[in-house]
């Protein structure tokens, strides 16, 4: 049977790095700019994952009770509490953070030409944003979970989500300390609750290395399904992502093509 985590770090890369270059999450790009309306972006979209995969590992410890010490180790209640300080705290702070700091952002990581730069400059612009983000974070969650693509099983899309969560919170703290050095004052509970599940990094790695030999008895194809339910999560990231800009460009952001 192959390595599980090199099979994930190798053939989830692809995916990992059109993530990383995908609107809003390639404002992390620009280390010295801070953008309130990408940074709200984020957080919606990363509340909208942190509540799909938190669900998936619930859905999928109800199944198959092994899973149980895997699931204990990310926090979805704390990191989901923190995601909706930041949102309310960017809310009541509209005065302080209503501006972008330093020059105007412009996405230049993007591989498509209908989305390859952003501007945010005026109210008009950040309200859209935060008319999106209030969209994404309604209690009408049907839209988005039509995005949500079909696992191989419960317990493959559980450790391919725990895998993405956690995987996610290793620059965690290199992103927060960036954001609390900027003049302005950021939120930052969700980077903070993501600090500490990137402390859980080497226990998941553990757990599943034991866990594999015996819940391959049953599937021997285990470690390519969880690769795939893995890439499966991060292109559902991409597709709220991309989901996102479309439903603010159509509320009036401003968003450049080349």
């Amino acid at each position: 049977m192959r390595n599980l985590f090199n099979a994930l770090k190798q053939d989830t890369q692809a995916n990992h790095t059109a993530l990383e270059n995908t609107f809003p999450f390639s404002i992390y790009h620009q280390k010295h700019l801070f953008d309130k309306a990408a940074y709200c972006a984020v957080l919606a979209i990363m509340k909208e994952f942190h509540q799909s995969t938190a669900g998936a590992v619930k859905q999928a410890e109800d199944t198959e009770a092994k899973l149980t010490q895997i699931a204990a180790l990310i926090d979805s209640n704390a990191v989901l509490t923190a995601i909706s300080k930041d949102i309310h705290a960017l809310d009541a702070n509209n005065t302080i953070l209503n501006e972008t700091h330093g020059p105007s952002y412009r996405d230049t990581h993007q591989t498509k030409p209908d989305s390859s730069r952003g501007t945010f400059a005026t109210d008009k612009e950040t309200n859209s944003v935060k008319s999106g983000l209030g969209e994404l974070t309604s209690k009408d969650t049907h839209a988005h979970s039509n995005l949500l693509p079909t696992f191989h099983s419960p317990t493959t899309s559980a450790i391919a989500a725990i895998y993405v969560w956690l995987g996610s919170s290793m620059g965690a703290n290199i992103i927060s300390r960036r954001l609390n050095a900027m003049e302005q004052t950021i939120p930052t509970h969700y980077y903070q609750a993501m600090s500490e599940c990137a402390k859980s990094w080497v226990s998941f790695k553990q757990c599943v290395d034991a866990l594999l030999p015996e819940l391959a008895l049953n599937n021997e194809n285990l470690v390519d399904n969880i690769v795939r339910d893995a890439n499966a999560w991060f292109e559902y990231l991409i597709k709220l992502g991309k989901q996102f800009q479309a439903t603010s460009t159509s509320k009036d952001m401003v968003v450049n093509s080349l």
